[in-house]
């Protein structure tokens, strides 16, 4: 688990790829996802966004 709230700029983004689940908010299958990794490696995230609504969400990794 994080041992402090990390920024965007603590890591890198891989590109955005299509998700099959449907939107916490909204219900559509409009979902993306792309992967986030710390720059020291020690975690991986992932970052959820509705093309719909607009919601945005994120996962913890196996890390946390």
């Amino acid at each position: 688990m994080h041992t402090k709230p990390m920024v965007d700029s603590d890591g890198a983004f891989n590109a955005w790829t299509p998700s099959a689940g449907a939107c916490r908010k909204c219900g559509q299958m409009k979902v993306r996802c792309r992967s986030w990794e710390s720059s020291c490696g020690g975690y991986e995230d992932y970052q959820y966004e509705c093309a719909a609504c607009g919601n945005s969400w994120w996962i913890d990794g196996p890390d946390a």
